[in-house]
């Protein structure tokens, strides 16, 4: 895939941030220093220069000084991106330069390694320069050279305290390379203005200098400065960018997942060398595969914890809200999770029963914290729908996996959540009720008494509920009359088409079309519970959201919509389209037969998306196509629902 223009492809790994590749081979947006929301936007300092021709193998080196200068670079570059991975193409001088963090799927070791890698092909004298970010402030910044199985340069800083969260170290190196330790890359011009000093890049001079063991900012100076590595390139070699991040910020005082093995950011890359690490990711120029691959950036924008604890930001710029739940946004991610890493997605499965209160759930697991959960994001108003999808997460991870003791230790949780649900059930029809605007994941989308949203994915929690109870030799005879009631209820919304909005008392309702009325059946058809309703209605709603709401704009799945397929104008969320939840009803299709409209739909939407596809947001526009709301979504993991669909009906993309 290529690369947009202004826009990079996060290479990085499992919850320790990332740096943005751009399409001229220049670097930003940098957030491996424990700054996921507040990004390094700007980096000046790294390049990577054949020196035997003195070509920096960038197309604009001089993109982030104040004056731009003149030097030699190839006659043309070419990239390709497919997540974590970028390659470049040169030409004139030729060389493949593939830059890429280890991505093992149920090796959350080596997937979660503070790493890049870049590996180049050709033939030549290769230098790679990377600047000093220890530390908040440039002041106490020094280099150290290393000379051992692997040689480079190490940076560090000798002022940042461990409150600072960008406290640690940062390592360029390769094996039997030279370094540089001395590279003061921001001067003064000689115009006027400051500009990144290029004139190192010369082999004479880095051999005579080379000798430097250690490089320092000196008091009071305002440098910034850089280390370099270098080495003869016949054929491929690899070198390695590391990072030791292990300060306790207040925001996030966990330290990270590699503390447990890892000592340094040398030690990184020398097990990294070692063990040769790579990526097992399904590879193809399929849509899907595209897709799929491309939509695991999200992963850059996670924590994981010293002692295991994983979380994926809801976005990390505008909610800063940890392993958000409801309409598919954890609850979607984390179908691949389970997939990849299974034990890691159960722990944070159940990781959500800690905060439920008296059968609450939370909408997450706090505000840039996975300690301070949020009990629904428009407080006091609880919410409806976060109960049965937990319920629904919980059941699942049993299914795919399983483990018995996992249900077993949920069950007394997953009652109380059921119990609690009933009990907001005031007119007695088996469905929770919906009380007006806020109190679903809707936000401010007014819905009423009964709710085909709510009622479906409440009715294939009990399901799910019922059927753990059958499993662990539990009475549930109370819930299956409860379900009866549901069902009959959501019958009455039946329009002969589908299921309407919403019904209440005093002859109120609403006879939209909306996109999730049946997810309940998604869930229930996924988790091999069951029809909730008929089939026959199942499939008949399922043809109705295809003619009016995938009809409606050529974009996207329209959340909402009229009996007569207009764009429903009430909400922001109503006239929009949530790509999670087109995933989650084209995969629905597919599971249902139909196949051909699932996938049209699954396409359309991310051919969309594709324009940014490593910031895919929460909503797109019905009616041109942009994309707003919430950026870097957790929701963009729920396109493997499409994939997933496709392995369970054994049936091939094409």
């Amino acid at each position: 895939m290529k690369i947009p223009k202004n826009y990079g492809i996060p290479i990085g790994s499992i919850g320790n941030g990332k740096i943005d590749f751009f399409e001229d081979l220049s670097i930003g947006n940098v957030t491996i220093r424990n700054n996921w929301s507040t990004p390094l936007e700007i980096v000046r300092g790294f390049h990577i220069v054949d020196l035997s021709t003195n070509t920096f193998l960038q197309a604009n080196p001089s993109k982030h000084s104040e004056t731009s200068f003149k030097t030699k670079i190839p006659e043309s570059i070419e990239a390709d991106a497919l997540f974590p991975k970028v390659t470049y193409k040169t030409k004139n001088p030729d060389f493949n330069i593939t830059i890429y963090s280890p991505f093992i799927p149920k090796d959350l070791k080596d997937s979660s390694l503070p790493l890049i890698i870049f590996e180049i092909e050709g033939e030549g004298i290769i230098a790679i320069s990377f600047p000093n970010i220890v530390g908040s402030r440039r002041w106490g910044r020094y280099n150290i050279k290393i000379e051992d199985e692997i040689n480079g340069v190490l940076m560090k800083n000798s002022k940042a305290l461990q409150s600072d969260p960008a406290y640690g170290e940062l390592f360029l190196g390769c094996e039997g390379c030279y370094s540089f330790v001395g590279y003061r890359h921001w001067i003064p011009n000689i115009k006027e203005g400051m500009i990144e000093d290029t004139s190192v890049f010369n082999l004479d001079y880095l051999r005579e200098n080379s000798k430097l063991k250690e490089y320092k900012i000196p008091q009071f100076a305002r440098e910034e400065i850089s280390g370099i590595v270098w080495k003869e390139v016949k054929g491929k070699e690899k070198f390695y960018l590391s990072w030791y991040f292990n300060g306790r910020p207040h925001y996030y005082p966990y330290g990270h997942y590699y503390e447990n093995w890892f000592d340094n950011a040398v030690d990184i890359v020398k097990y990294a060398n070692k063990k040769n690490l790579g990526i097992e990711l399904e590879e193809g120029e399929d849509w899907l595969t595209q897709a799929t691959r491309n939509s695991l950036y999200v992963l850059t924008y996670s924590w994981l914890t010293k002692d295991g604890r994983f979380a994926i930001y809801e976005d990390p710029k505008i909610s800063l809200l940890m392993n958000t739940i409801g309409s598919m946004t954890w609850d979607g991610a984390s179908f691949a999770l389970l997939d990849y890493f299974p034990d890691l997605t159960k722990e944070m499965d159940e990781y959500f029963a800690r905060y439920i209160v008296k059968g609450e759930v939370p909408h997450d697991i706090g505000e840039e914290s996975i300690e301070n959960p949020i009990y629904g994001a428009s407080y006091p108003y609880s919410w409806n729908d976060l109960g049965p999808t937990w319920i629904l997460m919980i059941y699942r991870d049993y299914k795919f996996t399983n483990d018995l003791p996992f249900l077993a230790r949920n069950y007394d949780k997953m009652k109380e959540v059921i119990d609690w649900l009933i009990q907001k059930d005031k007119d007695n029809d088996g469905i929770p009720d919906s009380q007006g605007g806020y109190d679903n994941s809707y936000d401010g989308t007014y819905m009423y008494g009964t709710s085909s949203y709510i009622g479906f994915l409440f009715a294939s929690a009990l399901k799910a509920f019922i059927k753990a109870s059958e499993i662990l030799g539990k009475d549930h005879s109370k819930y299956d009359k409860i379900l009866e009631k549901a069902k009959q209820s959501l019958l009455e919304l039946w329009n002969g088409k589908y299921f309407i909005s919403w019904k209440a008392s005093g002859n109120k309702k609403k006879e939209e079309c909306l996109n999730s009325q049946i997810l309940g059946e998604f869930w229930s058809d996924i988790l091999e519970l069951g029809n909730i309703v008929d089939e026959n209605m199942v499939k008949t709603t399922l043809e109705s959201i295809y003619k009016l709401n995938a009809k409606a704009s050529p974009y996207c799945l329209v959340n909402s919509v009229t009996q007569e397929g207009k764009i429903d104008e009430t909400t922001d969320q109503m006239k929009s389209c949530w790509p999670r939840i087109t995933f989650a009803v084209a995969s629905h299709m597919i599971l249902k037969g139909m196949k051909k409209e699932g996938l049209e739909i699954a396409e359309k939407e991310w051919n969309t998306l594709s324009k940014y596809p490593w910031n895919q947001p929460s909503k797109i526009n019905a009616y041109d196509g942009s994309q707003f709301g919430l950026p870097y979504y957790i929701g963009s993991l729920a396109i493997y629902l499409v994939k997933k669909a496709l392995q369970i009906t054994s049936s091939p993309l094409t």
